[in-house]
């Protein structure tokens, strides 16, 4: 019995953990003028990190009031890819992507107008921290 409630115990800190260590990444595409950008954060908000197509990975500093919303979002939200999945119109060369992969688990595209309150505030997360950190990364044009 003692192994088995150590067993537990043991799985239960690892799983508490990997919360602690979980990471959102939002990932913006990019299109064929402006460069994708991915910014990476753990779920305390810190140690955010952007990257550029093209470039290298840069440490940039967010608000810890804007992580936190966007954790609190992603929480009220529920499974990401049990969102609504909505489509809109996209040039073929200037089109782009806005997604966001929280626990293994990616959103649908989120840059089209969203109906569903939940994919709605989590495209305005992302676009908040997205214009943050672009603010702090050079664009690199090609």
């Amino acid at each position: 019995m003692k192994g088995m409630v150590r067993f537990f115990v043991l799985g239960s800190l690892l799983s508490f953990a990997r919360l602690l260590h979980a990471q959102v990444t939002i990932i913006d595409t990019g299109s064929t003028n402006v460069p994708g950008m991915n910014v990476t954060l753990d779920s305390a908000g810190n140690g955010a990190l952007v990257e550029r197509r093209g470039g290298a990975k840069q440490k940039v500093a967010l608000t810890q009031e804007m992580c936190n919303h966007l954790l609190e979002d992603l929480k009220a939200a529920g499974p990401l890819n049990e969102l609504p999945v909505k489509h809109c119109m996209k040039s073929v060369s200037f089109g782009k992507s806005l997604f966001i992969e929280y626990n293994g688990v990616r959103s649908p595209d989120l840059s089209c107008q969203q109906s569903d309150p939940r994919s709605a505030a989590l495209r305005t997360d992302a676009a908040e921290i997205l214009n943050a950190a672009a603010k702090t990364v050079p664009v690199k044009h090609y």
